[in-house]
Order: C-alpha cells, then sequence, then structure tokens
C-alpha cells in the first residue's frame, strides 16, 4: 500500500544507518515490523503464568524468529 507521511530527516536518516537498510521503504517497514513484534512481546509478558506452554508452541517460535531473520536479509538489512 502506498502512504505518504512526514518524517524527520534527521531520524530517517539514523534509521536507514543503523539498520543497513538501502532503501527508505525498507528501513521504515523493518521498524514497523519491530515495534509490533515489541507490542505482541509486551502483551505476551502480561499472560505470564496464566497459560501452559508445551515444546511445541516454543518450536514455532523458533522458527518464526528464524523466518523473520531471513525477511530482513532480503529486505537488506544485513551486508554480508
Amino acid at each position: 500500500m502506498r502512504t505518504n507521511v512526514t518524517l524527520d530527516e534527521g531520524m530517517l536518516s539514523e534509521l536507514l544507518n543503523l539498520t543497513g537498510a538501502r532503501t527508505k521503504t525498507a528501513a521504515v517497514t523493518l521498524a514497523v515490523k519491530e515495534q509490533i513484534r515489541r507490542a505482541k512481546l509486551h502483551q505476551l509478558a502480561g499472560l505470564v503464568g496464566k497459560i501452559p506452554v508445551d515444546g511445541k508452541a516454543l518450536a514455532a517460535a523458533q522458527v518464526a524468529d528464524q523466518e523473520r531473520d531471513q525477511s530482513f536479509e532480503e529486505m537488506g538489512k544485513f551486508h554480508g
């Protein structure tokens, strides 16, 4: 989806430098995904001790982490 937003140029430059993203779109996408991930982790932290977690759930989370890392690499986050 194409969206126009006004961003502080200094913050965007810092984001590009810190992430190593090659484009502004990739940098902003990475930042949005990271914020979503953090918000979900915050929600999960509130559930500690309230729900049982089994080995399959932990394994699925590890796979999801690996897939996310691969997605970041494909977006140009890492300069390998």
